[in-house]
C-alpha cells in the first residue's frame, strides 16, 4: 500500500513541535507500507517570508512541500490558491513516486479547501483524516471551516479523533449523529520519551514544575503562574519550566516578575529532543489548560514516569489515576495551588514504574501504525 501524508508544515528545529504530530505519524507507518509526505505551509508574508519548495528524502520519508505567503485575508482567493498549489505539489509527488493509494490529512479543517477535497476523490484516491485541533474541539470555528469539516468527513474513509471530547463535537458540527466513519485514537508518542528515566537521578537539585504548550489564551499559562507564585515565590529552589511560544508571552514574562529572579523559566518553542532533556530537569509535568483535544505532553511526562497534574476538563483524566496524578476542579485557582502544594509535599509516592505502567503498550508508534493499517485495509 502506498500512503501520502498530508501535514501542516514540516517539523525543524525552528518550527518547534508544528507538523511532527503528522510527520512522526508518517514515518511511524513507513514500517508497514510505502509511505509519502507532502505539506503546504501558506502562512502570512509577516510570519514566513520565504517562497521555497522542497523535494527530497526527509529524515527516511520522500517529501515534498512548499512555503508559499499567503495571509487567509485574500479570502476566496487564498483558497483557490492553495488549491492550486496543492494540486502542483501532487502532481510533483506523484511523478516522482508513482500514486498513492491513499491521502491521510491531518487538521482537515486546517489545511484542506473544497476544491483539494473534490481533486483527491476525483484522483480515485481514498481519503482518511485525523482531526486535532482543538477549536474544532471546543466548537469556535468559523461557518466555512465548519462546511469544509463536513464537506471532508463525508469524502472520507474513515476519520480520526483524537479524544472522544473531539469526535461528539465532529458529530455535532457535521450532523453526522450515528457516529458513522468516525473513530477515536489517541496520538503516538515519539520513542525517546519510553526511555528509562529515574526522578532521583535527574541533573538539578531543584525542585521543578514543567508546562509545554502554546502560550495563548485558552491555555491559561496565567493561572499556571498565579497559582506557582501564591505558594512558591518566596521558596528559590522550586521552579517552574514554561516550553512554548505565543502572543501571551509577553504579559506571561511580566506577571512572572512577582516571583525569584530565574524562578519561573521561559524556554521558547523547542525541538523534540530539547523538550526531552527539559522534562529529565522535571519532578511534575502541570498544565492549567481548560481545554486540549488530546494533550501529547502529558503522556510524554507519563511515558517518563513523571506524575501529572491536569484539570478536570480535559481527555487526560481517562488514563489517570492515583498511582499518576491529580486533577484540579477547572476553573479553580486555589484547587490548582492545592494540588501543586499536595504534589510537592508527596512526589516521594509517585514511583516512576507505576507512573509509566502501560504507557508504551497504548501509545507507541508501532501500535498506532497498525491501527491505521488496518484502518485503510478496510
Amino acid at each position: 500500500m502506498h500512503v501520502l501524508v498530508f501535514g501542516r508544515t514540516l517539523p525543524t528545529e525552528k518550527s518547534g513541535s508544528l507538523g511532527l504530530f503528522e510527520f512522526e505519524q508518517a514515518r511511524a507507518l513507513a514500517a508497514y507500507a510505502q509511505v509519502g509526505y507532502i505539506f503546504l505551509e501558506t502562512d502570512s508574508i509577516l510570519t514566513n517570508r520565504k517562497i521555497r519548495k522542497i523535494q527530497e528524502n526527509y529524515r527516511g520519508i520522500d517529501t515534498v512541500g512548499a512555503y508559499f505567503p499567503l495571509g487567509r485575508f485574500l479570502g476566496s482567493l487564498y483558497d483557490h490558491s492553495r488549491f492550486k498549489l496543492f494540486k502542483k505539489l501532487f502532481q510533483d509527488y506523484r511523478t516522482a513516486h508513482g500514486k498513492p493509494d491513499l491521502i491521510h490529512v491531518h487538521f482537515p479543517t486546517m489545511v484542506l479547501t473544497h476544491e483539494i477535497i473534490d481533486f483527491i476523490r476525483d484522483q480515485d484516491i481514498e481519503l482518511v483524516l485525523t482531526e486535532h485541533w482543538s477549536r474544532v474541539q471546543e466548537k469556535k470555528i468559523s461557518a466555512k471551516q465548519a462546511a469544509i469539516l463536513k464537506h471532508a468527513v463525508a469524502a472520507a474513509k474513515m476519520t480520526i479523533c483524537v479524544s472522544q471530547a473531539l469526535k461528539n463535537s465532529i458529530q455535532e458540527l457535521t450532523g453526522n449523529k450515528s457516529g458513522d466513519k468516525l473513530t477515536v485514537i489517541g496520538n503516538m508518542i515519539a520513542e525517546e520519551f519510553f526511555q528509562a528515566y529515574e526522578r532521583d537521578k535527574k541533573p538539578a537539585a531543584d525542585f521543578a514544575f514543567t508546562f509545554i504548550g502554546s502560550l495563548k489564551e485558552i491555555k491559561r499559562a496565567d493561572l499556571l503562574i498565579t497559582s506557582f507564585l501564591d505558594l512558591f515565590k518566596d521558596t528559590k529552589s522550586v521552579k517552574l519550566n514554561i516550553v512554548g511560544d505565543g502572543p501571551e508571552r509577553k504579559a506571561l514574562a511580566g506577571l512572572a516578575k512577582r516571583g525569584s529572579a530565574g524562578q519561573v523559566k521561559f524556554w521558547g518553542s523547542l525541538p523534540q529532543d530539547k523538550v526531552f532533556e527539559v522534562l529529565t530537569r522535571t519532578d511534575v509535568y502541570v498544565s492549567a489548560s481548560h481545554y486540549e483535544s488530546f494533550g501529547v505532553p502529558f503522556i510524554e511526562a507519563l511515558a517518563m514516569g513523571i506524575p501529572v497534574i491536569a484539570s478536570s476538563n480535559l481527555p487526560i483524566v481517562a488514563y489517570l489515576d492515583e498511582s499518576r496524578g491529580v486533577v484540579f476542579a477547572d476553573d479553580s485557582r486555589e484547587d490548582l495551588s492545592r494540588q501543586m502544594q499536595y504534589m510537592y509535599e508527596n512526589i516521594g509516592k509517585y514511583r516512576p514504574e507505576s507512573v509509566r505502567a502501560g504507557i508504551f503498550e497504548n501509545f507507541n508508534g508501532d501500535q498506532l501504525a497498525r491501527k491505521l493499517i488496518a484502518i485503510y485495509e478496510a
